[in-house]
């Protein structure tokens, strides 16, 4: 029985990441930066920095520091394709991933986003609902029987008096009516179930029971405020609202589409096999973090003390999945499976289960996008290329950076020389002067840090010999970035939910450490 306010407040998320399909204006196509062949436009740069971490923004001219990070890092991108680094295998497997990711975006973007229209009319009529304002009371049985004897017993004693009692019954809950009672909201801040289910309640009246989601609602509405809107306010919020009509459209076509699309497919997951497989990842999420590997390369060497690991590798080639013109192994879904997805505690073998169950799904459901994808050799697409190219730069970057550091070592001395020149970094209390002891780990660490920056520092220098390097200073001034007024240590990174991945490939951090 451990409730609050929040219950109801239903945040609309968006899987779909727009940010590069759609047409960018001209002046966000502007060259703002060359480096080599290697062309760093407005939007490129805007993008990076307001993603970018504030650590790499402490320079008086921010944007100028920040921009010389990214010229760095595809000089060194450069020197890393000239050294054959992009056909590394961590970096075709990653290019692979990506790609895949890529198809089902703009398969996505083809089929559904497109034909997605927003009316004037309609954007009008969501302003002026968003003057609807109410507050909420609700209560929550898991059975029907229950929820009617509540129902009846409020309907004869009110609302608020049934709470009481309840609570007052249970002291142990420590919670009062007022805590089962919402702040005003408006339509934008609840489902559209949960809309409908109210939407026809008097003001003042109890509901009889509701069932959203399995359970049993009663609510009532105990205010109800109507607000004016003048000709501006539909002028101001025309954008935002336009936004919101969209993505909500959006999540309503696109489970349409994809049920359409899949339901002929006629996939069914093997329950046996799926429970190994949830079995194995509780067992594999058990070993200790400084022993575990990759999922899959843990199954392949599971030794007869790990019963659920090793009875998965018994299991590798057993089928998981059947679908129309096809089949997986449960091989097939481990090496792809993405682990680091499933965050659920292994305690709550449900969640597990179900956040598994979900990744089978997604994966399956992938399968064929992609494939329809590159029917339409969607891959072909320029927004699409680009993404690929700007990863690619930057996992190449990752490779040439490690392979300079690579052989780099700190010895005690080295880091001991580094404590007594920066000592004054280490004190925590000004009237305590640091000994090297105490700090010896954090010594060694920001020792070994500055002698790969001076490494890398070096390289760079010789390679900005052959490699030319031009910036147009007078659209460097021009544009204008997103910088907090409360805090300049505020960022904002942006991941994909179906890949962990960040939106957009960002300043490497170690470069303002």
């Amino acid at each position: 029985m451990k409730f609050g306010k929040k219950a109801f407040y239903f945040i609309v998320l968006s899987l779909v990441f727009t940010l590069f399909c759609s047409k960018t204006k001209d002046p966000e196509n502007i060259t703002l930066a060359k480096v080599g062949d290697h062309v760093i436009t407005v939007r490129d740069f805007r993008l990076n920095y307001e993603f970018g971490l504030p650590h790499l923004k402490k320079d008086p001219d921010r944007k100028r520091s920040y921009l010389n990070y990214m010229i760095d890092e595809i000089i060194l991108a450069e020197e890393g394709y000239n050294l054959g680094f992009d056909k590394n295998e961590r970096v075709k497997d990653l290019e692979k991933d990506l790609l895949d990711e890529l198809l089902v975006e703009e398969f996505f973007t083809d089929q559904v986003n497109n034909k997605i229209k927003v009316t004037d009319d309609e954007i009008r009529q969501a302003i002026t609902k968003s003057k609807v304002k109410w507050k909420l009371r609700y209560w929550f049985e898991p059975s029907k029987e229950n929820a009617d004897n509540i129902y009846n017993a409020m309907k004869e004693r009110g609302y608020n008096a049934v709470v009481e009692d309840i609570l007052r019954s249970n002291p142990e809950v420590h919670l009062k009516p007022k805590d089962f009672e919402t702040d005003y909201l408006t339509w934008l801040d609840v489902s559209e179930e949960l809309l409908d289910a109210i939407k026809d309640i008097p003001v003042g009246e109890v509901s009889a029971p509701i069932m959203l989601d399995g359970k049993y609602f009663i609510f009532q509405i105990s205010d109800l405020k109507r607000e004016g809107i003048t000709d501006y306010e539909y002028k101001d919020k025309y954008g935002s609202y336009h936004k919101i009509l969209f993505y909500r459209k959006l999540n309503k076509e696109s489970a349409r589409f994809i049920n359409e699309f899949m339901t002929p497919k006629n996939v069914v997951t093997k329950g046996d096999k799926f429970r190994k497989i949830v079995d194995a990842f509780v067992e594999w999420k058990s070993i200790d973090d400084s022993l575990r590997g990759e999922f899959f390369d843990d199954i392949k060497n599971a030794t007869e003390k790990q019963t659920k690991l090793n009875e998965m590798k018994q299991n590798l080639d057993e089928t998981l999945v059947t679908f129309e013109g096809g089949k997986w192994s449960c091989k097939d879904f481990i090496e792809k499976f993405k682990t680091d997805l499933v965050k659920a505690p292994v305690k709550d073998i449900r969640s597990v289960m179900n956040q598994i169950n979900n990744e089978i799904a997604l994966s399956v459901r992938d399968h064929f996008l992609i494939k329809e994808a590159n029917k339409k050799k969607l891959y072909k697409k320029p927004n699409l290329q680009k993404q690929l190219k700007q990863w690619q730069d930057k996992w190449v970057y990752q490779e040439t950076r490690d392979n300079l550091i690579k052989d780099i070592k700190v010895d005690e001395d080295r880091a001991k020389q580094y404590f007594d020149k920066y000592k004054d970094r280490y004190k925590i209390n000004k009237d305590v002067e640091p000994k090297y002891n105490d700090f010896k780990l954090q010594a060694k660490r920001d020792a070994t840090i500055l002698k790969y920056q001076n490494e890398l520092a070096k390289n760079i220098k010789e390679l900005k010999q052959r490699i030319p390097v031009y910036i147009n200073e007078a659209v460097l001034d021009t544009i204008t970035t997103f910088d907090s007024k409360k805090s300049r240590w505020q960022s904002l990174q942006v991941y994909k939910r179906s890949s962990n991945r960040m939106a957009v490939p960002i300043v490497d951090p170690a470069w303002g450490l």
